[in-house]
């Protein structure tokens, strides 16, 4: 029951992620979608087990989500003002920091954190996750901003 669960899952985010991409959507963008989502499940799931990938995602996590909007907004207007002014500075923009995450006791908890932190930081246009440390339980991020966005303040807490 588990591998039909996990099965429904990939193919559900690959459908999702192909309609997505889509400006509209009709009938025959559905069957295409439903098709080539199987093999793709199939295939993340086989990917999976090869490497050994268990998660463990906590439910209070989705508070992230809450914070992507008004994150993604603000790094919207960052990007646009980084620009303009790069136009006329000749320093490189941004920077690379270090985000400490919290330490999770089980490893399938904490590589959940760390691949879901990465998804949520990643999907506001001013940063993007470069490399994560899963020894040292820190995600390695480069941001245009000098400040901590809120879905990094809900993330390391």
């Amino acid at each position: 029951m588990i591998r039909v669960a996990e099965l429904v899952w990939w193919w559900a985010a690959a459908v999702g992620v192909w309609l997505l991409t889509l400006s509209s959507v009709n009938g025959q963008d559905l069957v295409v979608a439903a098709a080539c989502g199987l093999p793709a499940a199939v295939a993340a799931r086989s990917g999976r087990r090869a490497v050994g990938g268990c998660w463990r995602p906590r439910p209070g996590w989705i508070r992230w989500a809450v914070t992507l909007p008004p994150s993604i907004l603000a790094d919207t207007a960052r990007v646009f003002r980084t620009a303009l002014r790069h136009a006329r500075d000749e320093r490189p923009p941004g920077r690379v920091r270090e985000v400490a995450l919290p330490h999770d006791a089980p490893q399938p908890v904490a590589a959940a954190r760390r691949a879901l932190a990465t998804l949520a930081l990643s999907s506001t246009p001013g940063a993007y996750v470069v490399d994560d440390d899963p020894g040292g339980h820190r995600l390695v991020v480069h941001s245009l901003s000098e400040s901590t966005s809120p879905t990094e303040k809900a993330i390391t807490r």
